[in-house]
């Protein structure tokens, strides 16, 4: 399996898209925002499937933002790759993730690539699409992991 990880293109938008909830226009969203330069929109593609996807906010805390990996490329290395793509986009300096208190699963992951945790806790109320599109509310707790960029020594 082969696992290539890009900046999302314009043409791919409807691609990704058809992947969500009805309705839900997340890669649309996303890919806005790196239009405007704020984000940097991250898609893992296996066979020319898209597998996951994943933001880098770069304004203000530079952070890897709603980090996603379909159910049936979980454990096959996409989430890590995105991570990576993550980390070269960035470059040097800290990036940040928050991870649900409930998210052992991606914190082991988090921590394996090197983050650590910040004892930072952010709770936070938001609204998502559940499966079948219905919009869903939720509160959360994170706490924000921390990884110091050296960038790349050639």
């Amino acid at each position: 399996m082969s696992i290539r990880v890009a900046p999302c293109r314009q043409d791919e938008v409807s691609l990704i898209e058809q992947r969500e909830p009805p309705g839900v226009r997340l890669a649309r969203h996303y890919f806005a925002s790196q239009q405007r330069g704020d984000s940097t929109y991250l898609v893992g593609w296996v066979d020319g499937v898209p597998a996951g996807t994943g933001e880098v906010a770069l304004s203000g805390r530079i952070e890897l933002r709603n980090l996603h990996v379909d159910e049936e490329f979980r454990g096959r290395g996409v989430g890590s790759a995105i991570i990576a793509a993550a980390e070269s986009v960035v470059g040097t300096g800290m990036l940040s993730v928050g991870v649900g208190l409930a998210n052992h699963a991606a914190r082991r992951l988090y921590e394996r690539l090197g983050f650590v945790a910040s004892g930072e806790l952010e709770t936070t109320t938001y609204s998502y699409f559940d499966a079948e599109g219905v919009s869903q509310t939720a509160t959360e707790t994170d706490e924000y992991l921390t990884k110091r960029l050296e960038g790349r020594r050639d």
